[in-house]
C-alpha cells in the first residue's frame, strides 16, 4: 500500500480496502458463473452480508485478498473474502479484514437477465447445510 491510499496517520482507507474485496468476489464469482458452457455473464454484487476491520493496514505493507465460493443456490454465489497485511521487512501477516458477499450472474447480452450458477462442489456435506440455513 502507498501512501495515497492512506490517511495522515499512515493507515490505508477503509474504501481502499473494500474496493479489492469487491473486486476479488466479483472475480471469483464471475469465473465460477462462466465455468461451464453456456450464456456468457458477468457477477454482479447484489450485497455485502458483512465486512469486519479486525486491524489497520499500514502503508509500506502489502495486502494478500483471498476469495473463497463457500455457497451457491439457483441463482446467487455466496463468497468469503479475507485479507491479509504483509510487513515487508519483518514478513509478519496479520488478519485485517473478513467479508461476506453475494453476488449473482448477470447475462452479457442481457443485463437485465439474471442466470443460473452452477452448483458448486462441497468438500463436507455440512457446508451446504451451513450455506442454507445463512
Amino acid at each position: 500500500m502507498r501512501p495515497d491510499d492512506a490517511n495522515v496517520a499512515g493507515n490505508v482507507h477503509g474504501g481502499t480496502i473494500l474496493k479489492m474485496i469487491e473486486e476479488a468476489g466479483v472475480i471469483i464469482s464471475t469465473q465460477h458463473c462462466n465455468s461451464q458452457n453456456g450464456e456468457r455473464c458477468v457477477a454482479a454484487l447484489a450485497q455485502v452480508e458483512h465486512t469486519d476491520f479486525l486491524s489497520p493496514m499500514c502503508i509500506w505493507e502489502v495486502a494478500h485478498v483471498s476469495a473463497e465460493i463457500t455457497y451457491t443456490s439457483k441463482h446467487s454465489v455466496e463468497v468469503q473474502v479475507n485479507v491479509l497485511s504483509e510487513n515487508i521487512l519483518t514478513g509478519a501477516k496479520k488478519l485485517t479484514n473478513k467479508a461476506t458477499l453475494w453476488y449473482v450472474p448477470l447475462s452479457l447480452k442481457n443485463v437485465d437477465k439474471v442466470l443460473e450458477v452452477p452448483p458448486v462442489v462441497y468438500s463436507r456435506q455440512e457446508q451446504e447445510e451451513e450455506g442454507q440455513k445463512r
